[in-house]
């Protein structure tokens, strides 16, 4: 008969070989060296988790001695009690934590892990009954059973509140910090058709990084009028302290906070350059006729596949025939102009499958013909420089303002280049630019953040005069700050650009100011620089890449 193996120590339930001189201990992951030896191990354990060490080494009551058990002879039949042996039994790791006492209230380890679940509810945006979820609850279980969940009542009277404390003044320290601060605010309604403003702040920190936060979402009860706004915007300011610190503040085309920002509370109104461009786009495919037409079509078209489950089951069905992805078909929404380009892009993506499910369901005569097939892609062409240019306005992790001169260029430039060959879409928004954005260049809050972009400076300005004119006017704002240094002129010029790693865009909308830098390059451009010898050196430093980071580059 083989000898019983050795029965192993209980200190390996809660041990984990690594390698042959390493084990890691399964409770906190620290690792122990390892000599064929248990003495080690076992030291930590007591010393470091005397509950899981204690629980180990607990053995059920040994047999009383003179306890019998009955015994069979089969080779000869006799039958006899023998004594039980004196062995205790091995707790299972389940029957050591289930021994173990729960985290206290107040503990830090109770803290500690209340807070990562109020961080987490707060972060994925989670429901407060969450903690009441039965599949969560299990979860939290098992990876702690010591561990209980803070309650769905403790949560909204204590957590809650303690970690929007918490946020609330670290806001205010970092506010305090920014010299300026630009602002945004815009007025929404609710599905409940219920008003609110929300009020954002943007700033930059000492160590040079762009930050942005919602100061405050807040009910607008009253009328919307400019009066009431800018109460509204003005309290909010005045919580957060930051009133005297705002620059400008960045709002839509309405006439109301427009009133607001500009007279009543007298700040700089910069105009939303997305929004603006919304409009732009809108007002042009509405007055172009053929467009309008093919929208309002390929719409149709849309409706009646979302409305439609045999349709809708037989263009997925066609889609798989043909190999193709099984996408659904995109509708519009008046209020975002990119809409519609998403909706005609998924429309010429699919066509062929949406004619093929037609013939089959017998709706020929809501097939588009081959001309109205020929706008679609046309209008696509047009609008591919456009939906760039609102994604890369959209951004939140990097300055936008620098960008709107340079934009309006490159998509004028996108437009021309497209209007020989292609239908008046192009001359209505051309119309369109003409009407919302002439004098963009003689803005100064616009015009400096471009001309003080190390991407861009004088690059984008159609009219020398207005960099010049913007060039000037900086120099004055700094000299009280640095102190006079003559009114000597300096040739200053844009030597050369800095190669970008980045590979080569597959869209269109840059690709003229590109090439604008590159000959600018090649022919040494000069330009005539103010007496100020800091804007001379900045001038004649080369454009950095147009993906780099223009406030790291400043920071730098």
């Amino acid at each position: 008969m083989a000898p019983k193996r050795a029965r192993p120590s209980p200190v390996w339930d809660f041990m984990e070989k690594v390698s042959p001189t390493l084990v890691k201990c399964i409770v906190c992951n620290s690792h122990l060296s390892y000599n064929k030896c248990t003495s080690t191990m076992m030291k930590h354990l007591k010393t470091k988790h005397p509950i899981e060490f204690n629980g180990s080494y607990q053995t059920t009551p040994p047999q009383p001695t003179g306890t019998t058990i009955s015994v069979t002879d089969n080779g000869h039949g006799q039958q006899g009690e023998v004594a039980a042996p004196e062995v205790g039994i091995q707790p299972t790791l389940k029957d050591v934590f289930s021994k173990r006492e729960v985290y206290k209230d107040g503990g830090h380890k109770k803290q500690q892990l209340d807070s990562l679940v109020v961080k987490m509810i707060v972060k994925d945006m989670q429901p407060l009954s969450v903690v009441e979820d039965e599949g969560f609850r299990e979860l939290v279980t098992g990876l702690d059973p010591r561990y209980t969940l803070p309650s769905r009542r403790d949560l909204v009277r204590t957590h809650l509140p303690r970690l929007f404390q918490l946020e609330k003044q670290r806001l205010h320290e970092e506010l305090a910090s920014a010299n300026y601060i630009a602002l945004t605010t815009d007025i929404w309604t609710s599905r409940q058709t219920r008003g609110y403003i929300t009020v954002t702040a943007h700033y930059i920190l000492p160590r040079w990084s762009l930050q942005s936060c919602v100061l405050e979402t807040a009910r607008l009860k009253k009328e919307h009028t400019a009066e009431n706004i800018a109460d509204e915007i003005r309290r909010v300011c005045n919580e957060w302290d930051v009133l005297h610190k705002a620059c400008c503040i960045v709002t839509d085309n309405g006439a109301n906070i427009v009133a607001a920002v500009t007279k009543c509370l007298q700040i700089k109104q910069v105009p939303c350059f997305a929004h603006t461009l919304n409009l732009v786009v809108q007002s042009a495919i509405k007055n172009s006729e053929e467009v309008r037409k093919v929208r309002e079509k390929v719409k149709a078209i849309v409706t009646f596949f979302h409305h439609s489950v045999k349709a809708s089951d037989k263009l997925a069905e066609k889609q798989e025939e043909k190999g193709l992805q099984k996408k659904k078909l995109i509708t519009d929404v008046d209020t975002r102009w990119n809409s519609i380009y998403y909706m005609l892009e998924r429309f010429d993506e699919q066509y062929e499958v949406i004619t093929t499910t037609f013939c089959l369901l017998g709706k020929h005569q809501m097939c588009l013909s081959s001309d109205e097939l020929e706008t679609v892609k046309n209008t696509l062409q047009v609008l591919e420089p456009f939906e760039e240019a609102t994604r890369e306005m959209s951004a939140e992790k990097i300055t936008t303002l620098s960008k709107i001169i340079p934009l309006i260029r490159a998509l004028q430039d996108c437009t021309v280049t497209r209007k020989a060959s292609i239908f008046s879409l192009c001359d209505e928004l051309q119309k369109q630019f003409t009407k919302k954005f002439t004098g963009m260049e003689a803005n100064f809050h616009i015009a400096a953040g471009t001309l003080l972009d190390p991407r861009f400076k004088k690059v984008p300005f159609a009219d020398s005069g207005n960099s010049k004119m913007i060039e000037e006017r900086l120099i004055k704002i700094m000299k009280p700050a640095v102190g006079n240094e003559g009114d000597q002129q300096a040739s200053s010029s844009i030597v050369t650009h800095q190669e970008s790693q980045t590979p080569e865009r597959k869209k269109t909308l840059w690709k003229m100011f590109d090439e604008k830098v590159e000959r600018t390059v090649k022919a040494g451009q000069s330009y005539s620089a103010g007496p100020h010898i800091d804007m001379r050196r900045y001038l004649e430093e080369p454009l950095t890449a147009r993906e780099a980071d223009p406030v790291n580059h400043e920071g730098s």
